[in-house]
C-alpha cells in the first residue's frame, strides 16, 4: 500500500474514534478536496503530487486530533508526528507540514506551489459540497458569508482557477444572502 493510501486510513481511523467529532461532515469534505486537488495538479505537472496528496489527507486531522488551538497548528502537529513513521525524510515532511500549516491562508502563507494548490483545493471544495449551508444552520449566515469571501480571496492564488471558479463564487454569494434566517 501505497503512503497516501496509508494517510487516508490513519485519518480515517482517527475520525471514526472521535466520540462527537466537531464536524461530522469532515471525512465528505477531505474527500471533495482530494478530487479538487487532483483537478489542479493536471494543470501543474510540475508539482510534487506526492507532496499534495498527503497534505490532502492531513490539513484538517486537527479538527479531531489536538487541543483548543488552532486546528492548522494541531494538523502540522499530527503531520510531524505521523510521517516520520511512513519513513519520510526530514525535508520531505517540512514541505508537507508547510501545505498543512499553510492550507488557511491565516498567519502561514503558502509559500510553494504544491501549498496554494492545498489552500485553493480546499476553498473550492466548500464551493462544490455543501459546507456554507452547514455553517448557516451552525453558525449564522455573516459567518458564511466571511467564509465564501476569504475562500473567494484564497481561490486567487491560482488564477486560471479563479476564473473557472468564479460562477460558484457569485451564485454562493447570492445564496447566502438571500437564505432565510
Amino acid at each position: 500500500m501505497d503512503i497516501v493510501n496509508k494517510t487516508k486510513i490513519h485519518f480515517l481511523e482517527i475520525f471514526r474514534k472521535k466520540e462527537n467529532p466537531p464536524y461530522v461532515h469532515l471525512p465528505r469534505h477531505v474527500f471533495e478536496t482530494e478530487k479538487w486537488a487532483k483537478k489542479i495538479i493536471q494543470k501543474y505537472l510540475e508539482v510534487d503530487r506526492e507532496v499534495i496528496l498527503l497534505s490532502v489527507w492531513l490539513h484538517d486531522i486537527g479538527q479531531v486530533v489536538g487541543g483548543d488551538i488552532d486546528h492548522a497548528v494541531n494538523s502540522e502537529n499530527e503531520t510531524r508526528m505521523f510521517l516520520p513513521k511512513m519513513e519520510i525524510s526530514p525535508e520531505r515532511i517540512g514541505k508537507i507540514a508547510h501545505c498543512v500549516r499553510a492550507h488557511k491562508c491565516g498567519n502561514v502563507q503558502p509559500n510553494t506551489l504544491e501549498a496554494k494548490i492545498l489552500a485553493v483545493a480546499n476553498a473550492v471544495s466548500h464551493m462544490t459540497d455543501f459546507y456554507y449551508i452547514t455553517m448557516i444552520s451552525r453558525l449564522s449566515r455573516k459567518t458564511a458569508l466571511n467564509k465564501l469571501k476569504r475562500d473567494t480571496k484564497i481561490i486567487k492564488l491560482l488564477p486560471d482557477i479563479e476564473k473557472e471558479i468564479k460562477p460558484f463564487c457569485k451564485a454562493w454569494k447570492e445564496l447566502l444572502n438571500t437564505y432565510p434566517d
